[in-house]
């Protein structure tokens, strides 16, 4: 990418554009957008949320923050079952991401997306509460530079564990066949 890519202001400055903006402007330039997420389990859930934002605009650079181990656990109370580093690989894998960006702020600032210089945050609207906020995308939903995604209903992360969770008996039986006719 070229800084050309980037709106600039007159004084050459980077300068965020709202989605009104936007959407009126029926712009070719790039439109960086921001999404983050914990991403364990990467299921079509995920991708479709990649895909929904690709589709936004002619030309989205998508900008995916992957959560680290360590802030997942502080936040969410307990660790995911795939590593950062497998989600991050997942995630940098798929092929609507332009960029995987490792331990973003778990709860994202509009400092922290200025400084990525994306012009949106990308997110499903439901309000996400963090230690300060009852939202903590409000800020970037009243300054208009939120994207509202779709939830995929059919699919999340929750209801994959739920699954493996409501059928424990039969996946240890079979994970036990399997070790026992495994070669040594």
């Amino acid at each position: 990418m070229n800084i050309n890519d980037i709106s600039l202001s007159l004084t050459g400055e980077w300068k965020p554009r709202t989605l009104n903006e936007l959407y009126k402007a029926d712009t070719k330039e790039v439109v960086r957008v921001y999404a983050d997420g914990v991403y364990d389990l990467f299921h079509p859930g995920h991708v479709e949320q990649f895909r929904q934002v690709k589709a936004a605009f002619p030309n989205v650079y998508l900008i995916i923050g992957v959560c680290s181990d360590a802030d997942t656990l502080k936040y969410k109370g307990c660790l995911p079952v795939m590593n950062e580093g497998e989600r991050l690989k997942m995630v940098d894998q798929c092929r609507y991401v332009d960029e995987a960006y490792f331990s973003p702020p778990f709860f994202p600032t509009m400092e922290f997306i200025n400084y990525l210089k994306a012009d949106l945050v990308a997110h499903d609207s439901l309000p996400y509460n963090s230690p300060t906020t009852d939202d903590c995308y409000a800020v970037f939903k009243a300054s208009d530079r939120f994207l509202e995604t779709q939830r995929t209903p059919t699919i999340s992360t929750t209801s994959l564990l739920s699954r493996i969770i409501n059928d424990l008996d039969r996946y240890k039986a079979r994970q036990l066949l399997r070790e026992n006719s495994s070669p040594v």
